[in-house]
């Protein structure tokens, strides 16, 4: 299986020129063979905060609708995440006090124009915790395509071990992380994105930006590695489309080879 991530440059709060950048990138993934393509953590917008209220959109919102029209046509996979307005009318949702964050930052995966799963970020980093509430699940989505199951990792939640492996122990059988990782930081997003592949024996499509804001700037540097935290493939300092080919049977195989599953101790841990 062929797939993409979409290292793309994001400008802050302008949405309708992100969705175009991305579309754009999107079909030259597509013109290459991609079946699956990410992109990075709050592609559509950046982390707005200044206009957060005004940028976030429910599922059923113009970014998401325009993404599901872009997978009907090629009939492929998208994920990523973006900013998501709590409806507050559900009642399953966060608490409804006054000083509640009114977002989440939403992970979502679309298969063949039809929403196939979302996961809201449960671990927030920083000043995100001002502006968004935390998720509450952890599971990965179930796919149509080859059978798959893909566990979606939202930036931060890469810090979290425990994350990735309570994906990988509900069946997840590849990672897709989508990130928006500074300069400052990009050391160990890669250790901690190889680590993940290695220690839960699973393909990894580690997704993050270039790029520049008022925040910081963003080196890029995605890649996609293999069970054995082989890399497959791996993108430079510069807006890109990075291509790498996942062998789901060697996947398999990775995973039947000496798993680590088997020889867990969690009376002990």
């Amino acid at each position: 299986m062929k797939a993409a991530c979409i290292q793309m440059n994001i400008s802050l709060c302008s949405k309708h020129e992100n969705l175009e950048r991305a579309l754009s990138l999107a079909e030259e993934a597509i013109s290459r063979g991609a079946e699956l393509l990410v992109f990075p953590e709050v592609f559509s917008t950046g982390f707005c905060y200044d206009h957060i209220e005004e940028v976030a959109e429910t599922v059923s919102g113009p970014t998401l609708e325009a993404l599901r029209a872009f997978s009907r046509e090629y009939d492929c996979i998208l994920a990523g995440s973006m900013i998501e307005k709590i409806d507050r009318n559900e009642k399953d949702t966060v608490s409804l006090e006054k000083k509640a964050p009114s977002q989440y930052n939403l992970g979502f995966c679309i298969e063949s124009g039809k929403l196939a799963g979302i996961r809201r970020k449960v671990q927030l980093y920083g000043s995100e915790k001002e502006y968004f509430a935390a998720g509450d699940s952890i599971a990965p989505i179930r796919l149509k395509k080859y059978g798959l199951s893909l566990g979606l990792i939202v930036c931060n939640e890469l810090r979290y071990p425990e994350v990735a492996r309570k994906l990988a122990l509900e069946g997840a059988d590849l990672l897709v992380s989508v990130a928006d990782m500074p300069d400052f930081y990009i050391y160990p997003w890669r250790i901690m994105s190889l680590s993940r592949a290695i220690e839960n024996q699973l393909p990894h499509i580690a997704c993050t930006r270039v790029g520049k804001d008022k925040y910081s700037t963003y080196p890029g540097g995605s890649f996609i590695a293999d069970g054995w935290g082989r890399i497959l493939a791996e993108a430079e300092k510069k807006e890109c489309v990075l291509i790498g080919e996942i062998d789901l049977d060697e996947a398999k195989e990775i995973r039947q080879t000496g798993s680590i599953f088997e020889g867990r101790r969690p009376d002990l841990y």
